[in-house]
């Protein structure tokens, strides 16, 4: 389709519209074109009467040459570096951390009013074997307080139910139970959480008074938990996971799952999620 400009006469088309040149984007980048462009500007703009050493311009094509290679160097130990990072995240999940809080995150200490614990008991456990996982909480001001709980075999019941007694100690102190822990003839738990109240927690001399009113409940898992306490066959494992208290600076918990972003790896602790960086320790579980 053609028209005719009434203002000088030419004849247009407009079967098509070009569009303008579009130009990259400068970089600040030092490569191989800025570096002949450069050259052939000193070439172009040097005193004909006094031209310039051939063993200059060597001296900075031996330059760029270097620094070309530092260049390569960066992008790949960049690579490397996030290669690491990628392992190292991978192999935390299932391991127990303690991890510092971001800024903005740190604050108040929170005291524990949850503990949770998991890993398998022996399904043909002898009656009177015992198993300990130790565990640290934190009171209302922030002290870390060791605890020790304690799972010992009772007799099984005339229905194959696993039948457990738990206790829990400060030191060699008995401070709670014995709790009633069962479990139906497919190792899944049928008992409710135990707890242990503040009076009991209060007991540990060293803390007296300062605890949360509603106590420490000791979370064996629901059933959806793959972590959870449960009974099969095989020696038994009974671990302490994390608890939901802070000093206000760091928390410690179990790394359920790992989040990989643009500035790293995120590691997953329940509801949170935390920067591999921030990693202080790693415990075996």
């Amino acid at each position: 389709m053609t028209f005719i400009d009434p203002t000088s006469g030419n004849v247009m088309s407009t079967s098509f519209v070009t569009e303008p040149n579009k130009t990259a984007a400068p970089t600040n980048e030092f490569g191989q074109d800025t570096f002949l462009k450069l050259l052939v500007a000193q070439l172009k703009y040097q005193n004909p009467m006094a031209p310039k050493d051939g063993t200059e311009f060597l001296t900075q094509a031996a330059q760029f040459t270097q620094i070309e290679t530092l260049q390569k160097i960066e992008k790949l130990m960049t690579v490397n570096s996030a290669a690491t990072e990628v392992l190292e995240a991978s192999a935390m999940v299932g391991r127990r951390v303690m991890v510092a809080l971001p800024v903005g995150q740190a604050g108040k200490p929170i005291a524990s009013t949850s503990m949770s614990f998991g890993g398998s008991l022996q399904r043909d456990a002898a009656v009177g074997t015992r198993v300990d996982a130790t565990m640290t909480v934190l009171t209302l001001d922030g002290t870390k307080v060791p605890l020790r709980a304690q799972l010992t075999k009772l007799a099984d019941s005339p229905t194959g139910d696993s039948n457990w007694e738990m206790r829990t100690f400060s030191s060699t102190t008995q401070i709670s139970g014995p709790h009633t822990i069962t479990f139906d003839a497919n190792g899944n738990r049928t008992s409710v959480d135990p707890v242990i109240t503040s009076a009991e927690l209060d007991e540990v001399p060293s803390a007296r008074g300062r605890w949360n009113a509603v106590g420490l409940t000791l979370k064996l898992g629901s059933a959806s938990d793959p972590g959870r306490l449960h009974v099969e066959n095989g020696p038994s494992g009974f671990i302490a996971r994390e608890h939901n208290g802070s000093d206000g600076v760091s928390i410690i918990g179990v790394v359920n799952g790992v989040r990989f972003t643009i500035d790293g790896p995120m590691l997953k602790l329940g509801m949170r999620e935390i920067h591999l960086n921030n990693v202080l320790e790693v415990h075996v579980a």
